[in-house]
């Protein structure tokens, strides 16, 4: 557990605080988020994808505890709001993260019985996308799409102002649409899904598949594939690795590909790429619109934006988790 960071002084802290829960398949981010949007307390842990479900809210517990005491006597918390993968909102149900050892729990259920407060959970996708729409590149927007890109992918999509659901709240799970028929295995049991080739992992195998198939002198030939991480391929390629480089094209062209696909089934006004592996830049962005215009239709070319998050320093999901729950549950609990 990280120490938490105060970004506020304690009189500008109002008085209202929810807490919104970032839950990756790596690590888990909770932030104090005030009345206004801002985020005054962050703390970070590995999220234990190995570990119970239960071990996981235990150690959640005791961080939202924790943070609690640093608050101002004047502030209280009042709601936590929660971002995981293959959640229901409506259910409170996390349905088996491909990521995540935890089978089918109810996850909304498990932190409502530590505390006595309003407990609300979205699809992590969605609520990255909600903190974009309140506070962040997609402010004014009513049909975006928003593609999170870290340890697995997923979607989410507002059409005419509303977040698309489904009748299970499993809409947007494009991570697992098939893009390599018999490709890469995947966690979730199936093969050739599109997290296997468009996310952190996703591009380390990349990596290690060039490595397999060709002989040029690469810095990437002298790190272990269980060390080698994407901030190590973006930092090679921008000095002039040439296999490292052509892991980031490949990568971008399957998300280009994606992109006309996310184009074809939602017709948004910009798509948005949101999430740690975004934090290469244009050494997959450029390789994505240029497959994008590629693989779409003639409807979608030059017409739909493809934009970088603007809240990715990992405030995006805490944002729109904590705007879930204040908006759902604060007006009934006054």
């Amino acid at each position: 557990m990280t120490d938490a960071i105060d970004i506020m002084p304690s009189d500008l802290i109002g008085g209202e605080i929810v807490a919104g829960v970032d839950i990756g398949g790596t690590n888990t981010a909770v932030g104090f988020v005030g009345e206004d949007g801002r985020v005054i307390l962050r703390s970070t842990f590995p999220t234990g994808g190995r570990g119970t479900a239960g071990e996981f809210v235990d150690l959640l517990s005791r961080t939202i505890r924790w943070m609690a005491e640093k608050l101002p006597s004047h502030a209280s918390l009042r709601a936590i709001g929660m971002a995981a993968p293959a959640a229901d909102g409506r259910t409170g149900m996390l349905e088996s993260p491909a990521n995540l050892n935890w089978g089918s729990v109810d996850l909304a259920a498990m932190v409502r019985e530590r505390f006595d407060l309003p407990v609300a959970i979205t699809n992590d996708a969605n609520a990255a996308l909600l903190g974009e729409m309140y506070y962040g590149a997609a402010q004014g927007m009513s049909n975006v799409t928003m593609i999170t890109l870290g340890t697995g992918l997923g979607v989410g999509a507002v059409i005419n102002g509303a977040l698309v659901l489904g009748a299970h709240g499993a809409a947007g799970e494009f991570g697992h649409i098939t893009m390599a028929v018999e490709g890469r295995f995947c966690g979730c049991g199936r093969r050739g899904c599109a997290e296997t080739y468009v996310s952190a992992p996703g591009l380390r195998r990349t990596v290690f598949e060039l490595l397999a198939l060709r002989l040029e002198e690469s810095a990437l030939r002298h790190i272990s594939f269980s060390s080698l991480t994407a901030e190590d391929v973006s930092k090679h390629a921008l000095q002039g690795d040439t296999l490292a480089t052509e892991a980031f094209n490949i990568t971008g062209w399957y998300l280009g590909r994606l992109i006309a696909d996310v184009a074809l089934a939602f017709d948004p006004e910009a798509v948005i790429l949101f999430g740690g592996l975004m934090n290469a830049g244009d050494l997959l962005v450029v390789p994505a619109r240029r497959s994008f215009e590629e693989h779409a239709l003639a409807i979608a070319r030059g017409r739909i934006r493809i934009l970088v998050s603007a809240l990715n320093d990992g405030r995006a999901a805490i944002l729109g988790a904590s705007r879930l729950v204040r908006d759902a549950l604060l007006e009934q609990c006054p």
